[in-house]
């Protein structure tokens, strides 16, 4: 019996060594990748952009019918002011209707903890306000675009953002996005950094290259202006690309692999098992209501509400996009 305890002891000893050894090698591989420095392309644009010939066009008649001289309605006129008012108000909608940054960052952008589970690890979005704590304080341009379309911290290393999904933002919509973030009051709260637990470990450590940043061109320069805004297969696909994160590449849907709280995700090709049978009055009852064709409710996790926050035109340029995607049947993401 002595000698059978001995074995087992031994036995114990090494599969103590072996599993701390593993989990050593994992958790230096995942950091090595997490703190993986990157370089991208130099973006410049202002904050907030100046505004259009249609803008101007607009305060001049509305100074005018304020009483302005129509000899020059603009004199004494702020336009920076204006201009910023015009992309914070862009900016608000862009994020409440299709960006959701709120959803991660929190409804005062100051940062929310998303895991902190002792065997998984610890991840939360960081403050993005100016306050004490917040990461952006100083931020140009170019320090906006490598977080926002790139997946890369201000330092040049890893960020979990997923910048897949912001990476055909335009310059324009990055600037009005930005705008209306500082035009929120301060929030002096702590950003905590990541802390790689054993399953964030493995996992990383299993595919270092999983970061966007290894998966996206950072050279590839973006477009200054979105799409005009029309019922158009070009402005549908420019704001599905938020879309998706959650339903693929393929927005054939299916299980979320690392997420075992997301149900199934729903198929929106044109698709038996997607919306082919869906009209553009059932695709816009679903993003305004909440509600399939046959009337059941969509999922919870869905953030429709978000998304019926869109204009028609915005919502109607998304479902002539979507008629026109190969038909996938649901789960091949």
């Amino acid at each position: 019996m002595k000698k059978i305890l001995k074995v087992l002891a031994w036995l114990v000893v090494v599969v103590v060594v072996l599993a701390a050894g593993t989990y050593a090698w994992a958790y230096t591989t995942a950091k090595r990748a997490y703190e993986r420095s990157w370089t991208a392309h130099n973006a410049d644009f202002p904050i907030p952009f100046p505004l259009s010939d249609a803008e101007l066009t607009a305060l001049r008649t509305e100074r005018v019918a304020a009483g302005a001289p129509a000899a020059d309605p603009l004199a004494g006129a702020d336009l920076q002011k204006a201009a910023l008012d015009q992309a914070t108000r862009r900016g608000q909608h862009l994020i409440a209707s299709r960006l959701g940054c709120n959803g991660c960052h929190g409804d005062d952008f100051g940062g929310k903890e998303l895991v902190n589970v002792s065997f998984v690890g610890y991840w939360a979005a960081p403050n993005i306000t100016t306050g004490q704590g917040g990461v952006t304080k100083g931020f140009t341009a170019h320090d906006w675009d490598l977080a926002v379309r790139h997946g890369i911290k201000h330092t040049g290393t890893t960020s979990s953002m997923p910048s897949e999904e912001f990476q055909k933002m335009s310059d324009h919509e990055l600037s009005d996005v930005v705008a209306y973030i500082q035009s929120k009051p301060p929030v002096n709260r702590e950003s905590k950094p990541v802390r790689l637990g054993p399953v964030f470990s493995f996992m990383l450590a299993r595919n270092p290259n999983s970061f966007l940043a290894a998966q996206l061109d950072h050279q590839k320069p973006h477009a200054a202006e979105p799409p005009p805004p029309a019922v158009s297969v070009e402005l549908g696909e420019h704001i599905v690309q938020v879309c998706r994160g959650c339903h693929g590449p393929t927005l054939s849907g299916g299980k979320i692999e690392g997420d075992p709280n997301m149900p199934i995700v729903g198929n929106i090709t044109p698709h038996e098992t997607g919306i082919k049978a869906w009209s553009e009055a059932d695709f816009l009852r679903a993003l305004h209501e909440g509600k399939r064709p046959d009337g059941t409710e969509l999922l919870p996790q869905m953030p429709w509400r978000a998304y019926g926050q869109m204009s028609d035109t915005e919502l109607r340029a998304i479902y002539a996009y979507l008629r026109t995607v190969p038909p996938v049947a649901k789960g091949n993401r």
